[in-house]
C-alpha cells in the first residue's frame, strides 16, 4: 500500500512539473510576443487601459474604435466583460482593437515599440542608483 501510494504521488508530481514546465513555456512566447508589439498577444482577460499602455495607443483611439466612451469604470474592466456589456463575442472586440492598433500605427509613422536596451540589468547596478536617470 505504501509503495502505491508513494508512486500516486510520484506520478502528481511528474503531472504537475509537466504542467508548470508547459505554462513557463506559453507565457514567455506570450511576453516574447507582446515586447515585439504583436496584436495578435490581445487576450480576454486584458484592460483597455493595459492594451493601451502595452501598445502605446491613447485609450481614447481604443475606446473610439470600439464605439464606447472612456470612462474610469469601462477603462478598467476586462475586454470579455467589455465584450458581454456590448452583447459581442470577445473575439469581435479584440479584432476590432487589433485593428484600431494597426490603423493607429499607419497614420502615425513616427510610432516605435521602445526596444529594451540590452543591457538594461546594469544600470541598476550603479553605484549611485538615485542620481541616474532612466
Amino acid at each position: 500500500m505504501l509503495c502505491f501510494l508513494l508512486l500516486l504521488v510520484l506520478g502528481l508530481l511528474a503531472f504537475a512539473t509537466i504542467n508548470t514546465v508547459r505554462a513557463a513555456r506559453s507565457f514567455q512566447q506570450h511576453y516574447s510576443a507582446i515586447k515585439a508589439g504583436d496584436v495578435q498577444a490581445i487576450r480576454p482577460w486584458m484592460t483597455i487601459h493595459m492594451v493601451s499602455h502595452i501598445y502605446y495607443v491613447p485609450e481614447d483611439y481604443l475606446c473610439h474604435s470600439l464605439n464606447m466612451s472612456n470612462s474610469a469604470p469601462l477603462r478598467h474592466l476586462t475586454l470579455s466583460e467589455l465584450a458581454k456589456r456590448k452583447r459581442q463575442p470577445v473575439d469581435q472586440v479584440i479584432h476590432s482593437l487589433q485593428h484600431a492598433i494597426l490603423a493607429y500605427r499607419k497614420t502615425h509613422p513616427h510610432f516605435q515599440i521602445p526596444v529594451p536596451a540590452a543591457h538594461s540589468h546594469l544600470k541598476r547596478l550603479s553605484p549611485t542608483p538615485w542620481r541616474t536617470k532612466y
